[in-house]
C-alpha cells in the first residue's frame, strides 16, 4: 500500500519559527527593494515585484514551504521559514523580477484549508490561479521567463506548457521537475489533481529549459532529473546542470554567478 503523501520532505527548514517570524523575515529580506502585492483571484497570491519597464520580466515561484510539522502533522500555515526562491529573485540582475509566492502563503482567505498545501497544491484551482496572474503579467510585458524551486517548479513547467501564455523559457532550481515519478520514486500517493501532470514533458519540448540539481539533494532524487535527461538526449533546448549544493543550501552562492536565463533554443 502506498503511503500517505509526505510532503513534509519539501520543507526547506526547521519548524521552530512561528508564523509572525517568518511574515517578518522576508520583509526583512525584501528591505522595500520589492513592492508587495497581493493577487486577489480565487487564491490570494502574495507576491513582491521589481518593474522598472514593460520588457522582459523573470518570474520566480517559491517551493511548498512550511506544508508540514511531521510526516503526520500537516502544519496550520505552509508560510516558508526559508523563503529561497525569493532569495534567489534579489540577486536576478534583470530589470524586472516578479516573485510568487503559493498558495495561503504569507495571506489567507476562505479558500485556504489544510488539503490546499499537503494534497492539492497542484490541482486545477490552485493552477488557474496561477494562470490568470501569468495572463496579467503577459498582458504588460514582452517576454517572460519563469522560474521554479522545488515543488514550484511544477507550476512553472505547467504554466510553460499554456502555449497561450506564450513563455520563452522555463529554470528549475531543486525542482520536482516531474510529479508522477517523483511520487513513484518515493513510493508516495500521487498527487489528487484533474491535471494531466504526465504531459507537461512532452508539452514543453520545444521550449527552453534549464533545470538545476544539487549533488547533495536528499529530497528530489538525482535520478529524477538524469531520467528526464536521458529521455531527451536529441533536444537542444534542455540543459541540466548539477550543482554543489543540497535542497535548500549553497544555491545562493551559486546564484550570484548564475541568475541570467539562459535561452537554449
Amino acid at each position: 500500500m502506498k503511503k500517505i503523501i509526505i510532503l513534509f520532505l519539501l520543507i526547506t527548514s526547521c519548524a521552530s519559527q512561528n508564523l509572525d517570524q517568518r511574515i517578518d523575515y522576508i520583509k526583512e529580506l525584501n528591505n522595500t527593494e520589492f513592492k508587495e502585492f497581493i493577487n486577489q483571484n480565487s487564491f490570494a497570491i502574495y507576491s513582491l515585484q521589481k518593474i522598472n519597464n514593460n520588457q522582459e520580466v523573470v518570474v520566480y515561484i517559491e517551493g511548498d514551504g512550511l506544508s508540514w510539522i511531521d510526516r503526520f502533522t500537516p502544519s496550520s500555515d505552509p508560510t516558508p521559514t526559508n523563503p529561497l526562491a525569493f532569495k534567489l529573485a534579489k540577486l536576478d540582475k534583470s530589470k524586472n523580477v516578479i516573485y510568487l509566492a503559493r498558495p495561503c502563503q504569507y495571506v489567507q482567505n476562505n479558500r485556504c484549508q489544510k488539503e490546499t498545501w499537503t494534497k492539492l497544491q497542484y490541482s486545477n484551482d490552485v493552477m488557474n490561479n496561477y494562470i490568470k496572474i501569468l495572463k496579467e503579467i503577459k498582458n504588460k510585458h514582452s517576454t517572460v521567463h519563469l522560474v521554479g524551486y522545488s515543488g514550484g517548479s511544477v507550476i512553472a513547467m505547467y504554466l510553460a506548457s499554456i502555449k497561450e501564455l506564450n513563455i520563452r523559457s522555463v529554470t528549475t532550481v531543486a525542482g520536482n521537475i516531474k510529479p508522477g515519478e517523483f511520487t513513484q520514486m518515493l513510493n508516495i500517493s500521487p498527487y489528487r489533481t484533474s491535471l494531466n501532470l504526465r504531459a507537461i514533458e512532452k508539452n514543453i519540448q520545444s521550449i527552453s529549459q534549464t533545470h538545476y540539481y544539487g549533488n547533495k539533494d536528499k529530497v528530489i532524487p538525482k535520478k529524477l532529473h538524469l531520467n528526464y535527461q536521458a529521455r531527451n538526449l536529441n533536444n537542444s533546448c534542455l540543459k541540466f546542470t548539477k550543482v554543489k549544493a543540497s535542497h535548500d543550501k549553497n544555491w545562493e552562492l551559486f546564484w550570484q554567478n548564475n541568475s541570467n536565463i539562459k535561452v537554449n533554443c
